[in-house]
Parts: C-alpha cells; sequence; structure tokens
C-alpha cells in the first residue's frame, strides 16, 4: 500500500526525531554517569588525602602503627563511606567497611580508583599506596555509587516518559507541517497535469486540422486551384497558430524555470503604448471597434522593450477581441513618483465575478465562441511580464458596462 505523501513526510519527519532524541538522550546519560564519577572521585580524593595526614600526624605521635591506624581511621569518619588502613601485603590494620566487601587480592593489584561490583552494589574505590619514613601502608576510601546510579536512573524514568510525549507532540506538528508543505506540491502537481493536458488539447487541434486538410486535399487526384489555395489558408493559420502556441508555451515554460533573462533598456513606455495602439488598430478597425486614448507626456523607463510590448499587446489585444462590434476600447497612461500605471478598458459584457481569478490561468478562454482566435495565454504571459519587471496586473473593474484592467510598473524596477 503507497502511503499518502503528507503520512511519509509526517514518519520521515517522526523517525529523523526519534534517532535524534535517542542519541540525545544516550549522550546524557553518559555524560551524567561520568560527571557523577568525577563528584565521587574527588570526594574520595580529597578523603584519602585526609586519612594520609592524619595517619602521618598519628605516627609521630603513636610508635605503634596499628594504634596509629586505628586512631586515624576513627577520627577520619564520613557517614556511608569505607575508609580502611592495610599493611602493604593487603592485610587489615584497621578499617571501618560500611558495608563494602573487598576482594583479597584487590588492595595490592593496582592502586588508583576503579569501580567494584559487589553482591551490595557497585563502589567507587580508591587505593593508594603510602609512605611515611620507614613504614608503608595502603590506604582505602571507598563510596556506593548508588545515589549515582540513581541519578541516572531518574534521568532515564524522565526520558522514557518525556521522549514519547515529544515524539507524540512532534507526529501532531509533523502531520500539521506535512499537511501544509503538501498542499503547494499537490497544487504544484495538479497544475502541472493541467497545464499538459491542456497544452496537449490545444497542440492536438491545430495539428488535426493539418492533417484532416492535407488528407482531404489529397484524397482526390485533380482539383482547381481555388480549393489549393483555400486548403493552404487553412494550414497556413493553423500552423501560425501552431507557431504561437508555442512560442508562448515556451516563453512560459523557461519563466517557470526561472531562465527567461531581461534585457532592460533605458526607453519611453508613452511611445512602446503608442506602437501597441496603432499595431491592435487594424485588428480594431476589421471588428468595427474603436481606440481611444490620448497623448500622453514623455515617460522614461527602464525595462524589457520586447516583453512590456507584449504585455501591452496582449491585454490590448484581449481588450479588442471580447469588444462587440460599435464599442471601444480606452488606453490610459499615467505616471506618479513612484510608478506607471496603463489601463485598458473596454465596452464588452464583462466578466462574472466568480470567473474574474480565472482569466489569468493557463489555456483558460471564456467565451467559447471565440476559442479559435487564441491560446488562452495571453493574460497569464501579461501578467508574468508585470510581475518580472516587479509590478502587478489586475483587474481594476468589471460588470455589465465593460472592463478594465490595470498595469502597475514600479519606476524602480
Amino acid at each position: 500500500m503507497v502511503l499518502p505523501v503528507r503520512t511519509r513526510l509526517a514518519l520521515a519527519y517522526t523517525m529523523v526525531l526519534l534517532g535524534g532524541l535517542a542519541v540525545s538522550a544516550a549522550i546524557v546519560l553518559w555524560q551524567q554517569e561520568r560527571i557523577g564519577l568525577r563528584r565521587v572521585d574527588r570526594e574520595l580524593t580529597s578523603l584519602n588525602a585526609t586519612l594520609a595526614n592524619v595517619l602521618r600526624d598519628e605516627l609521630t605521635e603513636q610508635p605503634n602503627p596499628r594504634t596509629a591506624a586505628e586512631v586515624a581511621q576513627n577520627l577520619v569518619t564520613v557517614t556511608g563511606r569505607a575508609v580502611a588502613v592495610l599493611d602493604t601485603n593487603g592485610h587489615v590494620i584497621a578499617a571501618r567497611w560500611n558495608g563494602l566487601e573487598l576482594p583479597k587480592d584487590a588492595a595490592t593489584a593496582s592502586a588508583g580508583i576503579t569501580t567494584l561490583d559487589t553482591p551490595h552494589g557497585a563502589w567507587r574505590v580508591n587505593i593508594s599506596p603510602q609512605t611515611f619514613g620507614a613504614m608503608s601502608f595502603t590506604l582505602v576510601v571507598a563510596s556506593p555509587l548508588t545515589d549515582v546510579h540513581r541519578e541516572r536512573h531518574e534521568a532515564r524514568e524522565a526520558m522514557m516518559i518525556g521522549i514519547p510525549l515529544i515524539l507524540l507532540l512532534a507526529a501532531g506538528g509533523g502531520v500539521y507541517l506535512s499537511s501544509l508543505s503538501a498542499r503547494p506540491i499537490a497544487e504544484a502537481l495538479r497544475l502541472q497535469r493541467q497545464f499538459t493536458a491542456d497544452a496537449s488539447h490545444e497542440l492536438r487541434t491545430p495539428v488535426s486540422i493539418v492533417r484532416a486538410t492535407a488528407d482531404v486535399t489529397l484524397s482526390r487526384e485533380h482539383r482547381d486551384e481555388a480549393e489549393y489555395r483555400e486548403a493552404l489558408a487553412i494550414v497556413g493559420g493553423q500552423a501560425r497558430r501552431l507557431g504561437d502556441l508555442v512560442e508562448d508555451l515556451l516563453m512560459l515554460a523557461r519563466a517557470d524555470a526561472g531562465g527567461y533573462p531581461l534585457r532592460p533598456v533605458d526607453l519611453y513606455l508613452d511611445e512602446v503604448v503608442d506602437d501597441c495602439r496603432r499595431a491592435v488598430g487594424v485588428l480594431a478597425t476589421e471588428r468595427g471597434v474603436t481606440i481611444r486614448g490620448g497623448r500622453s507626456s514623455e515617460i522614461p523607463f527602464r525595462g524589457d522593450e520586447n516583453l512590456l510590448r507584449q504585455l501591452v499587446l496582449n491585454v490590448l489585444q484581449n481588450a479588442v477581441q471580447h469588444t462587440p462590434a460599435g464599442g471601444t476600447v480606452g488606453i490610459d497612461l499615467q505616471r506618479d513618483d513612484s510608478a506607471v500605471t496603463v489601463r485598458i478598458s473596454d465596452t464588452g459584457g464583462g466578466i462574472p465575478v466568480p470567473d474574474q481569478h480565472r482569466v489569468f490561468d493557463r489555456f483558460v478562454q471564456l467565451d467559447s465562441s471565440r476559442r479559435g482566435e487564441g491560446t488562452g495565454l495571453g493574460l497569464p504571459i501579461a501578467r508574468w511580464i508585470a510581475e518580472a519587471h516587479h509590478g502587478t496586473l489586475a483587474i481594476e473593474h468589471s460588470g455589465p458596462d465593460g472592463t478594465t484592467f490595470c498595469v502597475s510598473l514600479p519606476m524602480t524596477s
């Protein structure tokens, strides 16, 4: 069974966190035991030094080593700690073991601090050979590791409770975060699939028309010149439409990949708008639409001239195509200290409110009667060009009296 992306992301996040917590817990327990042992070792070292000093003092006053050792071990008294004085052969001279069972050869085997496991638990033992004049002794001080093990046990219990709680909270947070991250991923995949399907459909239509026209034309051996001209006109028109579609698709693909470079130059935006108005004027005349717009003052601007020209052309052509015969399309160009604003309005039937957010989607053509006139990519490309210049393209107004698109381009672009 294939788990959803959101579930897999949450599981991966939880497993990574579990591994991190397990490693951290092991390090904490190890360090806590090391710190506890160091604390005990410092205590035993201090206790050993005290026992050695007392024994040295007693030997100066009491020549009998056994009596001096008994007095020393009685004076050095710490609750729960073992204190013993042994001779060089490991025989006990004086001792207070407090539960410690020292192996017979432990005192003579090695000197230093070590841990001994006894039937009554683990002990930390400090064995130190000492020489006072002509006499040699082995001093033994020891401390049970009960407190160290208790602290470690308490820390382990806290982790056994805390780590599952952290994992539970992390799993919940992981599900929530993965849902947030999975939504845009799923939406991107959906848009990609939709884009691929729409592009395939749009490409298939002109190709099918070209093939069908060619097959029909070639199905008979002899046709007159008019029929051939008509067939070639159909093929040529669909080839141009196919070329425009491919060019638009390549531009959007490069834009999505961030690989479409801008070539900014210093220009006059009013001249670009006037050129576009004259270019679309031919189409407007054919459709019986009037384009109105006064001559504006010079507006210096820095941007990609070809892209800005395409931006204005796309929006202007869209306005003309959706304006009925006898209607008008207006262009208004204004500037202030921060931005240049281009408003293009038409006297068409307007865009329904539920569809206003869709006009900038790719391959969207709300008027089915005009599906053969465009590719549905003009406004998406225009919006991308505006955004590439750090500007915006939006519907400012739409109603029964027409629609107004507003292009805003910052002067600092």
